[in-house]
């Protein structure tokens, strides 16, 4: 809130107000302080009054009183700072970033909390913002865990290397509570600079709540190399643990995962069949199909008889992850056992799954299916793993589907598309559609940070 033209004290409602600014203060009577009262405050000599002017400025997001509230972050008493860093996190300004790295290292635990989230919020914001748009890209890796924090700054924000630095720092720290927010910060802001000392952290972890953090974090980060790292857990006793790292070596398609995850899935059959005498359907199927999904994202060819198997089986998960498999792993050979199998399919997520496995396998004419269906989040994660070529095939459709399938192709090109997908995406820029024409300046933004130089 910028101090021009604002009353916000009871008694003057409805009068024309010019500045100062006065912000209502309640005591034992209600008063009116203008901001720079409150902002000279900042500096009294009572620590309690300096805590109310800090607590004041924050609610109403005075964003003149920053640069005194930088200042008085400096304060020698614990509650006047935590006041003052607290405010600067409701005012979410740029201005204060540095102020943010500086508390990270504050002795108060509160306040280095404070730091992480202003950090945080100066990025992702936290009801949109950079955030907008990317939420669906990444809900899907868990959905069990309620916990997960789906935000993550959009490719093309760079963030502070200083803050980076900073929140690595603090994955090293004794408090649990510090290192778990610390991991889900640079998750969140998509630290890349950062993998070796999260590689490191979940070498050494010992809480499965930071453990957990830490895993999402390599996810979000996106580097195959992040993978390898969570492999060791698959074999976690704590249960979310080792779920959460089966699902992240397969999103980022993790070869080493391959032979644990290989010997899981069929030392879980091979169990069941010796005791008793079939494969019935049992509690130990959760970690099973969460095995097998991970497989088939990795599709290595080890995994060939594993997926065969699946595509037969009576369960519908089953199937699906068995057809991706074989699809993703790209033998034409398969194409005819899948189109007959895709006629016979009931389950419509089944014959989605088949319907991507065809069209990886060489059967073009199932892309019209998938652009029918991209609404799906299941549909639309498989568009996630088009490569620039692929995403080619998706221009014509731009210009042809309603506008609610054209803005999430367009969600795909600018996320895997390649740099001739700008000029594409240029053409939707003076869209009749606001939303269509948003989606397009979104989707070039998203371009040029992954191709600087353009097409």
């Amino acid at each position: 809130m910028r101090t021009s033209g604002i009353l916000l004290s009871a008694c003057f409602v409805g009068c024309l107000v010019s500045p100062p600014t006065y912000i209502a203060a309640q005591r034992t009577t209600t008063e009116t302080r203008s901001v720079e009262g409150l902002i000279h405050d900042l500096r009294h000599p009572d620590a309690p009054r300096r805590v109310e002017a800090a607590q004041l400025l924050g609610q109403h997001r005075v964003q003149s009183a920053v640069p005194a509230l930088i200042e008085a972050a400096k304060d020698p008493d614990p509650e006047v700072r935590y006041a003052v860093i607290h405010a600067l996190v409701l005012i979410n300004d740029t201005r204060a970033l540095s102020t943010f790295v500086e508390a990270t290292r504050d002795s108060e635990k509160r306040i280095r909390q404070e730091a992480i989230e202003g950090i945080i919020n100066l990025y992702v914001g936290k009801e949109d913002g950079f955030v907008t748009g990317v939420k669906k890209v990444v809900n899907f890796l868990n959905p069990l865990s309620s916990d997960y924090d789906t935000r993550m700054v959009e490719i093309f924000v760079p963030v502070s290397q200083d803050a980076i630095n900073a929140l690595v720092d603090l994955l090293f720290v004794s408090d649990t509570d510090l290192r778990k927010n610390a991991a889900r910060a640079l998750g969140i802001l998509r630290a890349r600079s950062a993998l070796s000392a999260l590689e490191d952290a979940l070498g050494r972890e010992t809480s499965d709540g930071v453990k957990l953090e830490l895993i999402r974090a390599l996810y979000k980060i996106g580097d195959p190399e992040g993978g390898d790292a969570v492999v060791p857990l698959i074999r976690d006793p704590d249960k979310e643990v080792h779920d959460e790292a089966i699902l992240t070596a397969g999103r980022l398609k993790a070869k080493s995962a391959v032979p644990v995850l290989n010997d899981l899935y069929r030392l879980g059959i091979e169990e069941r069949r010796k005791i008793f005498g079939f494969l019935p359907v049992s509690g130990s199927d959760d970690l099973q199909k969460k095995v097998l999904e991970a497989l088939a994202y990795i599709a290595d060819p080890s995994s060939r008889d594993i997926f065969e198997d699946a595509l037969d089986d009576s369960r519908d998960h089953y199937r699906r992850f068995g057809a991706e498999g074989l699809g993703r792993l790209g033998d034409t050979a398969y194409a005819d056992l899948l189109a007959t199998k895709y006629l016979r399919e009931k389950s419509e997520s089944v014959k989605l799954a088949m319907s991507f496995a065809l069209f990886r396998l060489g059967r073009k004419e199932h892309l019209v299916e998938l652009i029918d269906n991209i609404k799906s989040d299941q549909v639309f994660y498989y568009f996630m793993e088009f490569s620039p070529e692929e995403t080619e095939l998706l221009f014509p459709y731009l210009h042809t589907e309603k506008d609610d399938v054209v803005i999430r192709l367009l969600d795909v090109v600018g996320l895997r598309g390649g740099p001739e997908a700008i000029k594409v995406a240029q053409e939707l820029t003076t869209h009749s559609n606001p939303e269509v024409a948003s989606a397009a300046n979104l989707t070039i933004r998203r371009l040029y940070a992954r191709f600087p130089e353009g097409a």
